[in-house]
Formats: structure tokens, C-alpha cells, sequence
């Protein structure tokens, strides 16, 4: 559910868009879970609002009679964890979500009361006394609870505005290369049947205001999620998009993807979930990829997946996850199934299972196989992990996976390579991978370090937070490379005024590239560097928020007959700003402004190796009713 956005991520919402989870097909996400308690007692029935802070999206849910409560499958990212029932005061925890399997994202949440005692420090009269320790689209939340908690004869005086709530934000081009404008709109509610309901939509159009230039992307983006609570512990969704791109008069592009998925979160934090994907794209891949033949003309993509985790407690966790694939990629001048194209396809699958056990009061370990499944063979590997409780909330974790058993070559040049965000867990397209790290959470205070190495086993197209309408820039994996990392995050109140975060990733690609991979791929060397960082600050007195965003790709393509630059760079400064500050609050609703600088330059779509950067200045609006 997206919602609006506090006040240092809002920033971000101008400049990326919609997320390249969009057109990835990775493993299904791993679960979070956690328990809601009071003194030490468990609490059922308490509403648990996910809040992702990277995407901006809302889910809900409920606490089960033992406490206890799992989101089924989520993106990888921070969130904030709100509990709160009718005679508590809210509680809110930040969580770091990793993107492994077979981890389980765990996390305990106190509830204090919310009465007073002689001589106890005042409490605010109403929720809505909070919005400076909540988002408001939190609160709003909690003010619907309320609502479905009230009495039967004080439903009358209820106001409209309690029932439904909703957010409404648009941006758009003041001046740069290209007009560019997006706007979102979301209504969420419930039903006289006690679902709960979002549902949102999003058009985003961009266009070259100068001389038409081959490597200037212009076109259009639309798409609509509904997502359905039909009890507090099962929930469906569905969803589509579409995108329409022209790179130039004869580069023309499209991109649609259609999906449906159901969750149930159980209790003591079992979580299920089946879902399903269409993607099809003409030209997309293709178009952003020149200098290269890695990809066909067209491609299409039927997806299906399911996951079953169960946090460690007394007895051992379990955590199964499955996600198979059948691909078409079209050779030729034509389409997607067009008469007289050649058509190659072929399944591909990814199978993860463990089981975790708590060996003493602050080990515990998890171990597991991880399987992958292509047309031409297969690989099976063990994979471990081993967490040392240091106390006061601070964890040491190793983690190794090795393939042993192995089956049949890489895939065929004909075959569309994997295709997935830098954030998403490669562990099934690697032949071995190693990490050490450490992270810390405090409260609302949270610190993770990790480095890793991994060497892949097949080609691997990893997008940054790419929109697929502005803003194209990946990286390539290529079989044999090894790929090393390290990676860096903390979020922290530095103040009572000022709060902030950051979060820095720095990667090398090295390695000889295998011989059916070169002659497959016409690729014979490839190396390089990436790096991304980003910051916001949070002023808590005038609800200002200012973000920083920096990310860089280097990388050199080598075939025996030429070489190529995958370079880019981008750079975003935004600035977001609370109207309630100076009382601008109509029919109590919730203004924000919206500024934002960008400055990008790819090689993605270019026909040249050193393009012209690509600037925009931007503003806009976000109002949460």
C-alpha cells in the first residue's frame, strides 16, 4: 500500500519512481515476524503497520492470540514496525530487511499503556496529538482502527473522512532537458463486509523538449495494484502495468507486466504465499543495452512462486521457497510470436530450503540447500549461516554457500540472461558465495555492515533503482566473473531536533569469463566498479527533510572485435517541506512541497560512448486526505 511519504523519504519520490522490482523475477521475498507484548505479556489483536521507507508502501496486519505476527513476503529494505491497539499507545521499531530466503526477519514490539497515573507524565489527549513522532498516513491508519473498535451507536457521528483515506502526488518538469511529469493516487478503506482495501494508480510521461536524439527515451508509464485484506491474516493482490518508450523513430519499446499473489501470515510467525507473473517487453532490454547482442528482440516471461517460512522458538525453523519460470525470447526483426520469428524457450527454477536451530542462548545457525534449474542443467549447493548474539542488540554473522553437484552447461546465448535488481539475493546464480558482517539495532537506531565475494555461474543483468522510463542503469555479471561487495547502512536520531540516515554500497567486478559464456554472449572480458550512496536528514521542529543520492557504474566490455563502456553516473538532490508548519491544513488534510535536482548520464541507450548528461529540476505536490 503506498502511502505518503515522511518527510526525509519523500524526497526521494520525484526522482525514481516506480522501483525495478517491477520487471525482476527474483526469489520470493523472505518474511518478517515479530511479537507484539506488554510487561511481558503477549497482546493479540494488535494492528501492525509495515511502513517501507524505501518505496513508501503500507501493509497491515494483526497480531495472532499468542502475540505473534508474519508479512508473508516483503521487499527488501528499512521499515518501520507500528503496533497499536485501543488502550496503548502506538510503538514504532526500525528494521533493517535483508534479502536472504531462508532469514526471517525478526523483531519484538512493547506496547505501553496509554492511561495515566497520579503523578505520570502527561500523555497526548488523541493519536492525532502524535504526528510529530508519526507519519500522518500512520496515524490515519490508527484513526480507521478506531473507527472499527467504536461502539455501534457512536458510528453515527463518525466523520466520512475517518472511513476513507487516501494521497494524491504529482511532480513535474520546471526546467531541464526533457519534460517529465508523474502523479500517484491512492484510496484506501474498508468494505461493509470488514475487508480492508488500497488501491492505487500511477502515470508517469516523458518527452524531449530539444532535437529528437536516438539515446533520449520518450514515452509514457501507467499502472494500478488493488490489494485486498479478507481477514486480518490473509490478503490478495493484483496488479499491471504497462510501459509504452520510444528510443528514437525506429527504436520504438514496450514493457507490461500482470500479477496476482495471496499471503496468509500465521501464528508464531508462519507465513505463507503463491503468486503468479506475466512479463512480456519488445526491444526494452535490447534498446538499453547497446554495444552488445545479450539480449533478443522481444521476450516473455510466465512466473510462478510460493514460500513457506517459519521462524526458530523452541523448535527449529523451516523456510521453503520455489520459483519456476518459463521463458520465450524472439531472434529476428519481429515481435513477440510473430510469423516467421524463431522462438527459442526454455523453464528455469530456483530452490531454496533450510532449517535454523538456536544452539545455545546466543548461537544460532541455519542450514540449507540451494538449487538451480535451467534448460541447459542444473546446480545444488549447501548453504550455512552462523549468528553470534553479542547483547545490547548486536549480532556477528558468517554465511557460505558452495555447489557441488552440477549438471550440464550454461545457457544459450538465444536464452534471455537473468534479469534482477542489485538488491536481490544471487545466491542461485552463483557457483560460490561468502559473507561476514555485523549490525546493531537499538530502538529506532539501527547500524549493518557486511561484506561479500561471490563468483557467478551465469549471466546476470542487475538493474539499479531503475523506473524503466527514465532511468536504465545496471550492471552485468557475466559466468566466472566474481563480484565483491561491501555494503554499509545506519539510521540514527542525532538529535532531539535532527534525525538522519545513510547507506553506501561499493562493489568490483573481476574474473575470466567462461568459454561457453564468451562464445554464447560474444563477450570476452568484462570488469569494473559500481558504488552507490545516499543520506537524508530529518528536521523533526520545521518537518523539513533533505536527501542526497549518488550512484556510478564503470564497466568495460570486451569482444574480440571491439570493446564497450556500460558507464553512468546520477546524481539527486531533493528537498521535502511540511505545509502544516505554517498552518496550511485544509479540511484537514496533509500538504506537502516536493523540489528535486537531478543530473544523470548513461550509456545504456546511447549510441555514443561518452553521452550528453540529462538534467531536470523538478517540483511538485504530495497531499495525504
Amino acid at each position: 500500500m503506498r502511502r505518503r511519504v515522511p518527510a526525509f523519504i519523500a524526497a526521494f519520490v520525484p526522482l525514481f519512481g516506480a522501483g525495478a522490482t517491477a520487471f525482476a523475477s527474483p526469489p520470493p521475498a523472505p518474511p518478517i515476524s515479530g511479537v507484539v507484548r506488554h510487561l511481558e505479556q503477549p497482546i493479540a489483536g494488535a494492528l501492525v503497520i509495515f511502513y517501507n521507507l524505501g518505496d513508501t508502501t503500507l501493509t497491515r496486519s494483526r497480531s495472532a492470540p499468542d502475540g505473534t505476527f508474519v508479512l508473508a513476503t516483503a521487499p527488501v529494505g528499512v521499515y518501520d514496525l507500528i503496533a497499536y491497539k485501543r488502550g496503548f499507545l502506538p510503538a514504532l521499531v526500525r528494521l533493517w530487511h535483508q534479502a536472504l530466503p531462508e532469514r526471517v526477519s525478526t523483531v519484538e514490539i512493547k506496547l505501553a499503556a496509554a492511561s495515566r497515573t497520579p503523578g505520570a507524565a502527561s500523555t497526548p489527549s488523541t493519536l492525532w496529538d502524535l504526528r510529530d513522532r508519526l507519519p500522518a498516513d500512520v496515524l490515519r491508519e490508527i484513526a480507521l482502527e478506531e473507527v472499527s473498535d467504536a461502539p455501534v451507536s457512536s458510528l453515527d457521528r463518525i466523520r466520512l473522512d475517518r472511513l476513507i483515506a487516501g494521497e494524491l502526488r504529482s511532480v513535474t518538469d520546471v526546467g531541464g532537458d526533457t519534460s517529465l511529469s508523474r502523479t500517484a493516487l491512492g484510496v484506501q478503506g474498508g468494505l461493509p463486509n470488514g475487508w480492508k482495501y488500497d488501491l492505487r494508480g500511477e502515470y508517469a510521461a516523458v518527452s524531449d523538449q530539444t532535437v529528437t536524439r536516438d539515446e533520449t527515451a520518450s514515452g509514457n508509464a501507467a499502472g494500478l495494484a488493488l490489494d485486498v485484506a479478507t481477514s486480518p491474516a490473509d490478503r490478495v493482490r493484483l496488479s499491471t502495468r504497462r510501459h509504452t518508450i520510444s528510443f528514437g523513430e525506429d527504436r520504438p519499446a514496450s514493457f507490461q507486466t500482470h500479477g496476482v499473489s495471496w499471503s496468509r501470515d500465521g501464528q508464531e510467525g508462519r507465513a505463507e504465499s503463491v503468486g503468479a507473473r506475466y512479463i512480456e517487453e519488445t526491444n526494452l532490454y535490447r534498446a538499453t543495452a547497446l554495444g552488445t547482442s545479450f539480449f533478443p528482440v522481444a521476450s516473455r516471461t510466465w512466473e510462478v512462486n510460493a514460500q513457506y517460512a517459519r521462524p526458530v522458538q523452541e523448535s527449529p525453523g523451516v523456510s521453503v521457497a520455489m520459483t519456476y519460470r518459463h521463458r520465450e525470447s524472439t531472434v529476428g526483426p519481429s515481435g513477440v510470436g510473430s510469423e516467421g520469428a524463431f522462438i527459442p524457450s526454455g523453464p528455469d527454477a530456483d530452490l531454496s530450503a533450510s532449517t535454523s536451530l538456536r544452539l545455545f542462548p546466543r548461537v544460532e545457525v541455519e542450514g540449507g540447500m540451494v538449487g538451480r534449474y535451467m534448460a541447459g542443467g542444473y546446480g545444488v549447493g549447501p548453504r550455512a549461516t552462523l549468528r553470534y548474539d553479542l547483547g545490547n542488540g548486536a549480532i556477528v554473522f558468517v554465511r557460505g554457500l558452495h555447489r557441488v553437484v552440477e549438471s550440464g552447461a550454461a545457457s544459450s546465448g538465444t536464452v534471455l540472461p537473468r534479469v534482477a535488481s542489485i538488491e536481490d539475493n544471487a545466491d542461485p546464480a552463483s557457483r560460490e558465495s561468502y559473507a561476514v558482517g555485523f549490525e546493531r539495532r537499538a530502538g529506532n537506531a539501527s547500524v549493518r555492515f557486511e561484506v561479500s565475494t561471490q563468483r557467478m555461474d551465469e549471466v546476470v543483468r542487475a538493474f539499479f533503482e531503475g523506473d524503466l522510463l527514465t532511468d536504465f542503469d545496471s550492471v552485468y555479471f557475466f559466468d566466472g566473473n566474481t563480484v565483491r561487495q561491501m555494503q554499509a547502512s545506519a539510521t540514527h536520531r542525532l538529535t532531539d531536533k535532527v534525525s538522519g540516515s545513510v547507506a553506501v554500497r561499493y562493489g568490483e567486478i573481476r574474473g575470466t569469463i567462461a568459454p561457453d559464456s564468451a562464445t554464447s554472449f560474444g563477450i570476452s572480458d568484462s570488469d569494473g566498479r559500481f558504488w552507490s550512496a545516499r543520506a537524508a536528514v530529518e528536521i523533526l521542529p520545521t518537518k523539513t527533510g533533505v536527501a542526497i543520492f549518488v550512484r556510478g557504474v564503470r564497466q568495460a566490455l570486451r569482444s574480440p572485435a571491439a570493446s564497450h563502456t556500460n558507464d553512468s553516473d546520477k546524481l539527486a538532490i531533493s528537498i521535502a517541506q511540511d505545509l502544516s508548519v505554517v498552518g496550511l491544513t485544509p479540511f484537514g488534510s496533509d500538504w506537502k512541497l516536493l523540489l528535486a535536482l537531478e543530473s544523470a548520464r548513461s550509456t545504456a541507450s546511447s549510441e555514443r560512448e561518452d553521452p550528453a548528461s540529462t538534467n531536470r529540476i523538478l517540483g511538485g505536490l504530495a497531499l495525504a486526505f
